[in-house]
């Protein structure tokens, strides 16, 4: 599941950005970018056989 949020949290970045950031929108690209992050770290081993 963490490999599959490292796909999709991207997706949110252009209308984040495209809206301006202000304070609030701000706080919500940094947790999408937060959560991206852990997506890529959790993730990171799909499909690596075990």
């Amino acid at each position: 599941m963490a490999f599959w949020l490292a796909i999709i949290t991207p997706l949110a970045y252009p209308p984040l950005l495209l809206g301006g950031l202000d304070s609030q929108s701000f706080l919500i690209f940094v947790g999408v970018v937060a959560l991206n992050v852990f997506g890529l770290l959790a993730g990171r081993g799909y499909g690596d056989p075990a």
